[in-house]
Order: structure tokens, then sequence, then C-alpha cells
């Protein structure tokens, strides 16, 4: 019978290395964490937000029950506020219309709570009835819009500059609840770095010093 006590002792060098790597890159393997990959439909149903939206604000304290009809469900809103409301160091956004409270309320959460927060926004539809541009703007959140007649008609946030969320959805409550939109969440560095670098770019062409104003004749 083969018995390895034939073997060389380099070849059972060797073999006792090679098992030991399998075993490193198994535990590595279990370890390491799952790609995120969520995609979400809309319409959502309505839910309450209330108590995601306090805890955000101050984690750990006690919920106070919230008056409103609407029941706590897990619904598309609150998965993407949840997503939203992770970031601890930056949130970029490049979003065409904002009109939608919750989500205006969980930017101004993570602005209060120190997570660099840049908005690019449309200039035609920054100023519509509702939009929360304004409100976002006086939170002292950094707000650039285009100069230009074409729309800004992204639609993408982007996570510690880590995680990517896009898809067909304006950030509105007409949107968010009676239209049939998408919206796909991920933290592939190959799909999130085209997004940062065409962030960057929007960012500093939208940047007021450069914009150009007609002239104005006497």
């Amino acid at each position: 019978m083969w018995s390895p006590a034939g073997l060389p002792r380099a070849a059972l060098l060797a073999v006792a290395a090679a098992a030991a790597a399998l075993a490193v890159a198994a535990v590595a393997a279990w370890r390491r964490p799952r790609p995120l990959r969520e995609v979400l439909f809309f319409p959502s149903r309505p839910c309450c937000l209330e108590a995601l939206l306090a805890e955000a604000a101050a984690p750990g304290a006690p919920a106070l029950p919230c008056p409103c009809p609407l029941p706590r469900a897990e619904t598309s809103l609150s998965r993407l506020v949840r997503r939203l409301l992770s970031a601890r160091r930056s949130l970029d956004l490049c979003i065409f219309a904002f009109s939608c409270p919750q989500l205006a309320r969980a930017v101004q959460l993570l602005h209060r709570r120190g997570v660099r927060v840049r908005l690019v926004t449309d200039a035609q539809y920054m100023g519509l009835h509702g939009s929360q541009i304004g409100r976002l703007r006086h939170a002292g959140i950094q707000v650039r819009h285009d100069q230009h007649s074409g729309f800004m008609h992204h639609k993408f946030a982007i996570v510690d500059r880590r995680m990517l969320i896009t898809g067909s959805l304006n950030w509105t409550t007409q949107a968010i609840q009676s239209n049939r939109e998408n919206v796909l969440v991920v933290d592939d560095a190959a799909c999130v770095k085209p997004f940062l670098d065409e962030f960057e770019r929007i960012w500093e062409e939208y940047n007021p010093t450069n914009y150009v104003f007609p002239k104005v004749s006497n």
C-alpha cells in the first residue's frame, strides 16, 4: 500500500503547504461579504417610515408610536431609504426631479449626522412646486445644477463611494406611488467607478465659478 512516509520530505512539505493554502482560501471566501445585488420595483405601497427615520436620527432611542394609519411594512421605498441611511462618510446624488419628503428627510438626517452630501439636479425642475431642493439647500447641503437647455436627466446615488443606486425612478411622490419604475442597488466596483467619475465630472462642470453669463448691452 502507498504510504506518505515513502515521499521525499520536500514533496510532503509541498503537499502540506498546498493544503494550508486551500484552507486559508476557503476561510477567506467564507468571510468575504456576498456581492450586493438588489432590485426594487415601483410603485411602492404606502407605509409608515417614522420608526425608520427616528432610529436614524437617534440610534438606540425608544421608538415613539406614530399616530398615522399607515402600516409599518417592508416596501421598495423603505428598502431604498435603508440603503441611503447606511451612508457613513458620503452621499453623492444626481437626481433629475426630487419632491419626495421622506427621501428628503433621509438626506437631511445624513447631513446632520456629518455625512458629506453633494447633490446635482436639473435647473428647470428644481424650482417646481413641491421640489425639495430649496429645503435641502436651506439645511446647508451643497447643490449644483445645469446651465443649459438640455435636461440633467440622471437618476443615481452613490453611498460611501462604494454602493450605487440607479434606475428609472425620479425621486418624486408621483413616481414612487403611481409609476412603474425600477431601481438597482449594487456594490460592484466595476459599475460604481464610472458613475463616480461621471458625478465628479458633472460636479466640476456645474461649479458656479465656471458659469458664463450673457453680456448685457447698454
